[in-house]
């Protein structure tokens, strides 16, 4: 009887054993059985990202998926970002949607996850290579074109412009004044200038901006027609710096195109102190990236390139068009 219990007492421990190594090893994705998707944004701060964030939960509810939302704190973090990439190819999930930092710095960590088996989906910004799956994002060099003929509609022929850039190696950020710079030229305005933000930051931007304007005050004026910015924070920089070269008592007069939309860049725009924005659709875009890499994982075919949309945004159209101002987030 003695032998037989014992015996009895070590199979039972052997089946709770066993249960426990294979609870252990489902940890690292979800126990609850769901698909796991890393999303894996540049920032999680701000109006832009947030509003991705929208997208990408409801996508999450909407197809029944775990999602693991998690970033750098800014856009800068490059570093940071290959750490939540490598940490979530250790995890196991099913699929990662990624927006890089850095075309080429995350070229590298992208296929290292498609070699472990994991789909990617890039999704806002571009990235070198081709082991992702799908693109999903904004046509960045339609933006930037549409910004250019909207500045051409308002200034005189042979015009002087100025483009801000955001920093080095953001895909889309360049691909926007890109296409800006290309559709002035080719409508014969002049470049004076085109430099990149010093960082990430609003201050950062607003630096570079004010020194960029200062080159061009003659007489008291700013002899500039027209401004492009290449992002929000590009875009809050600019309107702020416009602010204190007025409260010092430079005249002013030019039209200024911002790209992306928060609160305070709408009221701007209602106020006549933003001529035009041009905006993209960051709810969509969250929500498709997280769509299309559920789908990656499953084995289905997707579009190569998915476009979420691109809109100019003027006080008139606010005024008079409810998709346009749904898509500010205006009721």
């Amino acid at each position: 009887m003695k032998i037989r219990s014992l015996t009895l007492f070590l199979s039972s421990l052997a089946v709770v054993l066993f249960a426990g190594c294979s609870s252990s090893n489902d940890s690292e994705g979800d126990s609850s059985g769901k698909p796991v998707i890393a999303a894996i944004p540049k920032a999680t701060g701000g109006d832009f990202w947030e509003t991705v964030e929208s997208g990408a939960r409801r996508a999450a509810g909407e197809f029944d998926v775990e999602l693991k939302w998690e970033g750098p704190v800014t856009e800068t973090e490059i570093a940071e970002q290959t750490k939540i990439i490598e940490n979530m190819i250790n995890l196991g999930v099913d699929a990662i949607a990624l927006a890089p930092l850095n075309n080429q710095a995350q070229r590298k960590p992208v296929q290292s996850a498609v070699d472990n088996g994991i789909s990617v989906v890039i999704f806002d910004s571009a990235v070198d290579g081709d082991a992702h799956s799908s693109f999903v994002a904004t046509d960045n060099q339609l933006g930037g074109s549409l910004g250019a003929d909207y500045i051409a509609g308002k200034v005189g022929p042979n015009s002087k412009l100025v483009v801000f850039r955001y920093v080095q190696g953001t895909a889309s950020t360049a691909k926007r004044s890109d296409g800006f710079i290309a559709t002035a030229t080719a409508a014969g305005h002049q470049i004076l200038a085109e430099p990149f933000s010093e960082s990430g930051t609003l201050e950062g931007s607003k630096s570079v901006v004010a020194n960029t304007f200062e080159r061009f005050i003659k007489n008291g004026k700013l002899e500039v027609d027209g401004v492009f910015a290449a992002n929000l924070t590009t875009t809050l920089g600019v309107s702020s710096a416009l602010d204190d070269l007025k409260d010092s008592g430079i005249e002013v007069d030019l039209t200024f195109v911002g790209f992306d939309s928060s609160k305070k860049l709408v009221e701007e725009v209602q106020s006549g102190k933003i001529d035009a924005l041009v905006v993209q659709s960051p709810e969509k875009m969250g929500y498709l990236a997280v769509k299309t890499a559920l789908a990656v994982s499953r084995g289905e075919t997707v579009e190569a390139v998915i476009d979420t949309g691109v809109e100019v945004v003027t006080a008139e159209r606010l005024e008079s068009e409810p998709a346009i101002r749904a898509l500010v987030g205006l009721k």
